[in-house]
């Protein structure tokens, strides 16, 4: 589907945090808005921007500008009708500065025409397209199937017989995904995650021999690109691990309880009203979209909790209104209380959040029984023996796995977890050797 915009950008640059960023693009195409999405971030990207960066920006910053000032070089850039897509922040992060940057470094380039668009009701969400509440609904079907593509993936990988199919099986099924957003049905969306899910049950595994699971964690423009996570998925798997990425619905979810909360605070209760519909609407959208591939999935909950579970979480460790750091020990513990043996952190550096969620390290896993976790550090340098430290990370790991599952031995499997060979029936869901009772509030 495609409706013609007036007095709209010309094309509509998305920072390319992974592929979940294809579904933004796609969703502004699909109502008359030319997007595209913005180089990976690479070494050339990095560096482009660290060059018009002062040495005290974090990552996030330099990325996005780096990818953009890499784009403009390329034949055919038009800097009057092109515009970069960056989302207003707020709250204690040094990410509101960021458009500030943007300029200052757009305009040393020559390119001080290129627009920076925040879309949001004040501007009349600008530059997305001519129906934007229906391509917010669109981007979220998107963001939800490709969480799930990649979590499927995941999960069959390392238990693929026939080498590369399970890749192969994803790509298909982005490219799926990304063909259904165009046309502009939410239930399209659907469809295609059904059809990708068919091709990839379609892909033999053997999951005779188990593998603990890694859960990484870290800012999510970290999470989805190998150069920034030091490739460290493959190197886990290629030692005989399995990997669970933080997933981008659990970050969005919490993004709108701070919305609600801030709403309140102020006493504008038709906003509050209104983000909790928007709320109502993801959840119902993701329990939609999940019950399309819930017999591939081996999580014992699929869908993500509420918000306030994750708040709950946090609040253990951490003032929930000071945000940086407080995320992460709150995912940290939901992973570990789904399953995860090992929890790898990654820190880009210079981060004030994630090094905040390091220094609780040691706290969070005091409680969930000392889990093995491993922070590894990026600096655009490139990693020092990582290979090494993750070679005794995946033993420890390896090691805290079997502890649970030999303590769970002793415990009676409940009747309806003894489901096949999901890892559900896994004893490790009823050993009681995470002592977190959650109180989930009405917040």
């Amino acid at each position: 589907m495609t409706i013609q915009t007036q007095n709209q950008p010309g094309t509509v640059f998305i920072p390319a945090i992974g592929d979940h960023c294809e579904a933004i693009a796609a969703a502004l195409r699909a109502y008359g808005q030319p997007s595209e999405v913005l180089p990976a971030t690479s070494p050339t990207t990095l560096a482009t921007g660290m060059e018009v960066g002062k040495g005290r920006e974090c990552m996030f910053s330099l990325m996005i500008i780096g990818g953009m000032l890499e784009r403009a070089k390329q034949p055919g850039f038009d800097p009057q009708r092109a515009a970069l897509f960056f989302p207003a922040l707020s709250r204690k992060c040094v990410g509101v500065n960021y458009t500030s940057l943007f300029r200052d470094a757009l305009q040393s380039n020559g390119l001080e025409q290129v627009e920076i668009i925040s879309p949001d009701k004040a501007n009349g969400f600008r530059g997305m397209g001519s129906h934007p509440d229906v391509v917010r609904g669109l981007i979220w079907h998107g963001f939800i199937a490709i969480d799930l593509l990649l979590r499927i993936q995941l999960q069959r990988r390392p238990y693929e017989l026939q080498p590369g199919a399970t890749d192969l099986a994803y790509q298909r099924g982005l490219a799926r995904v990304i063909a259904a957003i165009e046309t502009g049905e939410n239930c399209n969306v659907v469809a295609a995650l059904a059809a990708s899910a068919s091709e990839f049950a379609a892909v033999p595994i053997d999951r005779s021999v188990p593998r603990p699971r890694i859960g990484i964690l870290g800012d999510f423009y970290m999470l989805y690109n190998p150069y920034l996570y030091l490739d460290a998925v493959n190197q886990i798997e290629s030692l005989g691990g399995e990997v669970e990425i933080l997933r981008f619905a659990k970050f969005f979810y919490f993004i709108n309880w701070m919305r609600e909360q801030d709403a309140q605070a102020l006493k504008n209760h038709q906003v509050a009203i209104e983000v909790a519909l928007e709320n109502a609407y993801q959840h119902q959208a993701e329990a939609e979209l999940v019950a399309t591939v819930r017999h591939l999935l081996t999580d014992l909950n699929p869908l993500e909790p509420r918000a306030s579970v994750t708040v709950n979480d946090i609040k253990r460790y951490y003032h929930v209104g000071i945000v940086n750091g407080g995320f992460t020990a709150g995912a940290a513990v939901d992973m570990a209380r789904e399953g995860c043996a090992g929890l790898l952190h990654v820190v880009p550096f210079l981060c004030i959040g994630s090094i905040i969620a390091s220094a609780l390290g040691n706290r969070i896993r005091a409680d969930l029984n000392q889990i093995p976790w491993l922070d590894i550090i990026f600096d655009a340098q490139g990693g020092t023996n990582v290979r090494t430290r993750l070679e005794a990370f995946l033993f420890q790991a390896t090691q805290f796995e079997r502890a649970k599952i030999s303590a769970a031995r002793e415990v009676a499997l409940p009747a309806e977890r003894t489901v096949g060979a999901k890892r559900a029936a896994l004893p490790r869901a009823v050993a009681p050797l995470i002592p977190l009772a959650v109180h989930v509030s009405n917040a």
